[in-house]
């Protein structure tokens, strides 16, 4: 016989019972438990460790064993009742009536069948047998009745139903499952009991039980009672009325037992079906891969993201070990290693590593895989979900070539790149900036203070003014040349450009900027500006001061040639011609001066 851990499922008092016999098999009907009581009322059954259930009853009756086996199955929520014989009589008990329920996994289905049966003189139960066979006393003071009816793990009445249905025995289990004495309810009207029926149930009970005795049938609900203590104990109750022989009702047997734990684990496990339900519907429709593998990390289960994401199908991959897609390529050792390490540990493992489709490609999976353990901290298997990340690994390799030759350009061009957010009106400067600004990059001076307290003063209300207009959205886009004075007390030009960055709704986010160290070309043009200063002098000396005495030479050449004074044509030519080139030449020097002067200017 299989054994199993039957108090997980039963309570103590009722497995080591006197009154009680308590069988647990499997859905065939092979023993997986059975109490001491059992074994001994039916020790006469041969090898009753590997028997089945049916060997215990008469060949007759089995087969209502069996239709009341198969119920449960179908309905697992549901118990019957059967009374059935035994396979061999034992003194007046040749009846055992049986309550058959489902045992049920933590997935709610049926694993195995529960019986728990006592013995009675017929096929009514002990408590609903003829009133002229159990003549007891009005408070039944049968000593031996009362030491088996006060040991069984539930409450037995007996009302006696005229004149008024009154407690006649109520057994000492009642102070336990109402925190009351047994005294209370002893000769008192049943109405004492109803009392301490939850609200919301009291119309049920007393309606189930009303038409029970109309009806002449048993009844069996569950209800809650406040105890005296306030708390609410879940109970289940089965009765029956006993008539005499005109059909009147004479008594109101029946028994009731403490639920709660059932109920607490029916609602535990009510609670972790739909959460199984809901991550079972999770993990099939996300779009990562999950992969579920045992406690010696082997694949028992993926979703349809892992057959997407991978290529491998379940059937592909049962069986095998986590992080079998890494192995056969040497570059991922290391990050095989480490997982095999963090598994051993029954730690969880987090990482962005590449791995393989079964095409051979390779792709960037963003790894969160953890162990699991049940409620006693069991080590069970593991649980993976992976990401694929290839799109963002590849953004981002393209971002740092980006970046790389953005820092590239701005380190070759001394240019410094500035931010602020105008959330919190927190200001980012890069090194550069710094720098610029002759700071250090781990100054503890805030950088809004570094750039108001350079700004050269004449400079501050212009440059705040440009920002104001930016932050308040007039424009997109500025330029500026500024001033700063550096803690040395140098002066530094700077040439600024800044833009907005806005949400949808248009609204100003950012600005965004950068700084550039003019001053060398400042001072460039500065001495630039002078040297066409000197050009344009030098050209006002030409232009007036040479040409003053060739005016005059041109003047004297002039006056000989209208006075036919000089006889020597040629000579003449000759200083006429010298006179005109000499004026061409000034006339070029001063033309490509002004020439300059545009260019600079």
């Amino acid at each position: 016989m299989m054994q199993i851990d039957a108090s997980r499922f039963l309570p103590a008092q009722l497995l080591n019972s006197h009154v009680f016999s308590v069988v647990i098999t499997d859905l065939n009907g092979r023993f997986l438990y059975v109490n001491p009581l059992f074994r001994y009322k039916f020790s006469h059954v041969p090898q009753i460790a590997f028997g089945h259930f049916s060997e215990t009853v008469f060949a007759e009756d089995t087969k209502l064993c069996n239709d009341a086996a198969k119920a449960c199955i179908r309905n697992p929520d549901q118990f019957v009742t059967v009374t059935v014989r035994k396979s061999q009589p034992q003194e007046n008990y040749f009846w055992t009536q049986w309550e058959i329920s489902a045992l049920r996994n933590e997935y709610g289905s049926p694993v195995g069948i529960i019986s728990v049966g006592h013995d009675v003189a017929s096929t009514e139960s002990a408590l609903v047998r003829a009133p002229e066979s159990t003549q007891l006393s009005p408070m039944i003071s049968h000593s031996a009745f009362k030491y088996v009816a006060n040991h069984v793990p539930g409450v037995l009445y007996r009302c006696i139903a005229h004149p008024h249905q009154a407690f006649e025995f109520i057994s000492d289990e009642i102070q336990h499952l109402s925190g009351y004495h047994p005294d209370h309810f002893l000769g008192k009207p049943f109405e004492v009991l109803l009392a301490l029926i939850h609200p919301d149930d009291r119309l049920l009970v007393e309606n189930t039980m009303r038409n029970a005795i109309l009806n002449k049938h048993h009844f069996e609900l569950e209800y809650r009672l406040q105890h005296l203590d306030g708390h609410v104990v879940w109970v289940f109750e089965r009765g029956k009325g006993v008539f005499d022989a005109v059909e009147n009702t004479v008594y109101l047997d029946g028994c009731m037992f403490d639920i709660g734990s059932r109920k607490k684990i029916e609602a535990a496990l009510e609670k972790s079906e739909d959460e199984a339900k809901r991550l079972a519907l999770v993990a099939q429709n996300t779009t990562n891969s999950v992969l579920i593998a045992d406690k010696d990390e082997l694949v028992i289960w993926v979703n349809e993201g892992f057959s997407r994401m991978s290529g491998y199908r379940m059937d592909d991959v049962k069986g095998k070990r986590l992080g079998f897609t890494l192995e056969g390529h040497p570059e991922q050792a290391k990050t095989l290693l480490r997982l095999r390490e963090a598994l051993a540990k029954k730690q969880g493992f987090k990482e962005e590593c590449i791995s393989y489709h079964q095409n051979g490609t390779a792709m960037w999976l963003e790894v969160d895989c953890q162990p699991l353990f049940d409620e006693m901290q069991a080590h069970i298997g593991y649980l993976s979900i992976e990401n694929d990340i290839t799109h963002r690994k590849q953004a981002q390799l393209e971002q740092q070539e980006i970046l790389q030759r953005l820092t590239l350009a701005t380190d070759s061009a001394k240019i410094g790149i500035w931010e602020i957010d105008l959330k919190d009106n927190h200001i980012i400067w890069d090194d550069k900036m710094y720098e610029m600004y002759g700071y250090e990059k781990d100054t503890t001076i805030p950088a809004h203070k570094i750039w108001k307290r350079a700004l050269y003063p004449n400079d501050l209300e212009y440059m705040q003014q440009i920002i104001q207009d930016l932050m308040d959205g007039k424009k997109d886009i500025d330029a500026a040349v500024y001033r700063i004075v550096l803690p040395s007390g140098k002066i530094r030009h700077i040439e600024s450009h800044a833009i907005t960055k806005k949400s949808n709704k248009g609204v100003v986010l950012r600005l965004i900027g950068t700084n550039r160290n003019i001053t060398d070309d400042i001072a460039v043009q500065e001495k630039l500006k002078t040297q066409n200063k000197i050009l344009r002098d030098i050209a006002f000396i030409q232009s007036h001061e040479v040409r003053r005495p060739l005016a005059n030479i041109l003047g004297v050449i002039e006056v000989l040639n209208s006075s036919n004074a000089v006889h020597n044509k040629e000579i003449f030519d000759h200083l006429i011609e010298s006179a005109n080139e000499l004026d061409m030449q000034i006339r070029s020097i001063v033309k490509k001066t002004n020439n300059i002067d545009g260019l600079l200017s």
